[in-house]
């Protein structure tokens, strides 16, 4: 549905902007991501917004003049060719500079935003510069014209875009970081998981795993979390897991023989992280394959 901007900002955005709602249908609902609202808004000087809480998560991307955002206690500047995304369920406000601001945004849900947003932002939310501005902007054209339709397949391939959204911020941020500090963060990735994988049979720590990687541990967490999506301990027992699952299918050991190879403490920690991550103990998972 489209809404004349007029009707809701008055004279703080030009009549020219556009504003979308949709309702989404349930088979939307259940889709990684749906909007809610989005538009293309030619904001005045005079233009604010401030709300305590809303249902939803909040994409910025400003095309021309300058926003300011803030989001809790963060405070964050947003240029032409720079985006942003908040949680709106916590306090947040925005505005435009004294020029004017010409701004694509876009609000959605769905079971795939909370954890996607985590993973982009590890501490604080913060401003990401755009390597490829032009693309980016008209990714974001292509969501607000999906919204307008609404039907399930425009909501699917809305959805689909919303996952290269989090993908090239994600890399645009890793970019720019690596840019300023000079380090190859995804040499260190490799490095560490190469290490897990070579060395998961016996017990490692982190510090084991960083041992030759150059920067802090509390750094490289959240960097690892951010590139892999999981934690440096989380990826270790999960790659333990999916080793264990090939010994169960592939050989007659015994389940503490199978504990032991891969790496997990003693019988019993390995029957509980076994089921704890497949829904199921290893003995069934045996099995299950056996039957086939």
């Amino acid at each position: 549905m489209y809404i004349s901007p007029s009707q809701k900002y008055e004279e703080n955005v030009e009549n020219n902007s556009l504003w979308v709602t949709a309702t989404p249908s349930p088979a939307a609902l259940s889709l990684p991501f749906f909007i809610v609202e989005a538009g293309l808004f030619f904001a005045r000087k005079e233009y604010s917004l401030k709300r305590e809480s809303h249902n939803s998560f909040l994409l910025l991307y400003t095309i021309k003049g300058e926003g300011t955002l803030f989001s809790g206690d963060v405070s964050m500047t947003l240029l032409p060719g720079s985006c942003a995304i908040i949680d709106c369920h916590s306090p947040h406000e925005y505005y435009s500079a004294s020029e004017g601001w010409d701004f694509l945004w876009i609000h959605f849900n769905g079971s795939g935003a909370s954890p996607l947003f985590q993973i982009l932002y590890t501490g604080v939310p913060q401003e990401i510069k755009l390597i490829d501005p032009t693309a980016f902007e008209s990714l974001l054209t292509k969501i607000v014209t999906l919204t307008k339709s609404n039907d399930i397949v425009s909501c699917m391939e809305a959805s689909a875009h919303m996952h290269n959204v989090f993908q090239i911020l994600l890399q645009s941020m890793l970019d720019t970081e690596q840019e300023h500090k000079k380090d190859n963060y995804s040499e260190y990735i490799d490095s560490a998981v190469h290490f897990i994988q070579d060395n998961y049979a016996n017990p490692i720590t982190i510090d084991d795993i960083i041992s030759d990687i150059p920067i802090s541990k509390y750094h490289f967490i959240r960097l690892f979390r951010r590139i892999m999506g999981v934690t440096p301990y989380s990826y270790l027992t999960n790659y333990r897991i999916n080793r264990s699952k090939t010994l169960l299918h592939s050989t007659r050991q015994s389940i503490a023989e199978i504990a032991e190879a891969c790496g997990f403490l003693d019988t019993s920690n390995f029957i509980y992280q076994f089921k704890k991550h497949t829904g199921v103990r290893p003995t069934h998972y045996r099995k299950d394959f056996s039957d086939i």
